[in-house]
């Protein structure tokens, strides 16, 4: 089932994707879902990020690459201000000289979560979503910037907070059976720019769930990115393309601040 969150004349709700369809919920998709009689064409509304402002994403860092000795990966927040939708732009911030994108897996909590035993975790998870974790990572160095001290460093607060730095999309897909065992792609204007698969992942989604739920709690429609197999820079005028197997695709184009 393809879950979306979408704009129609009259306000925003929540409904099932059926090819070129979708079929409004009544009430809420993390309760039990009750299709609606209402159908939209496709053409006829604007997808949204299927997440509410008032849910958090507490976003996993460094999932990849070599092992070492931790017990889990580091965590760490994007504010509401990040979320954007499927074609939506990503905007450049005027105050900086390089952006990168970090295509990854979204995990989408279906109910509330608190001290989640890694073998229950996936109990807890409604399905899964496209998460592009935009970044500007040289504003954790001020040394980037000498001519411009006033900036600042900022650590990770700056350089992962930017408005538009979280599209989200554009749908969540309940029917994943195996999701450590999805290729991901980032193509930006077409062609390849990264590439890997959740089999390759440090910590898996069970994991993910059970670790981050014994910091905070969980609630339905808070979603996890499960962290990025590599990254590459992007730039004003790129359109960026997140691309996970059996999920589909996150399309965004890199804007100007002006």
């Amino acid at each position: 089932m393809k879950i979306v969150k979408f704009r129609t004349s009259t306000g925003d709700q929540w409904g099932v994707l059926e090819k070129e369809t979708i079929r409004s919920i009544e009430g809420s998709p993390f309760d039990d879902i009750n299709l609606g009689g209402e159908i939209h064409s496709l053409n006829d509304v604007t997808l949204l990020a299927p997440i509410s402002p008032l849910n958090k994403v507490p976003a996993i860092a460094a999932n990849y690459g070599e092992r070492d000795d931790r017990d889990g990966p580091g965590i760490f927040m994007k504010q509401p201000g990040t979320y954007q939708r499927h074609e939506g732009n990503i905007v450049f911030p005027r105050s900086c000289k390089k952006v990168i994108h970090e295509a990854e897996v979204g995990i989408v909590i279906s109910k509330v979560a608190r001290h989640v035993d890694e073998k229950e975790a996936l109990d807890y998870v409604l399905g899964y979503t496209c998460v592009n974790d935009v970044s500007a990572r040289e504003t954790v160095d001020i040394s980037s910037y000498p001519e411009r001290p006033e900036i600042g460093a900022g650590i990770t607060m700056r350089w992962k907070h930017y408005d538009t730095f979280c599209p989200i999309g554009p749908h969540i897909e309940t029917e994943i059976s195996d999701p450590g065992n999805l290729d991901i792609e980032c193509l930006v204007n077409g062609k390849i720019s990264a590439s890997g698969n959740t089999r390759d992942m440090l910590f898996s989604i069970p994991k993910l769930v059970s670790w981050v739920s014994e910091v905070m709690t969980l609630y339905p429609g808070d979603i996890i990115p499960s962290g990025c197999p590599e990254t590459a820079e992007i730039n004003i005028g790129d359109r960026v393309e997140v691309k996970v197997e059996k999920i589909g695709s996150l399309v965004n184009t890199v804007i100007g601040d002006y």
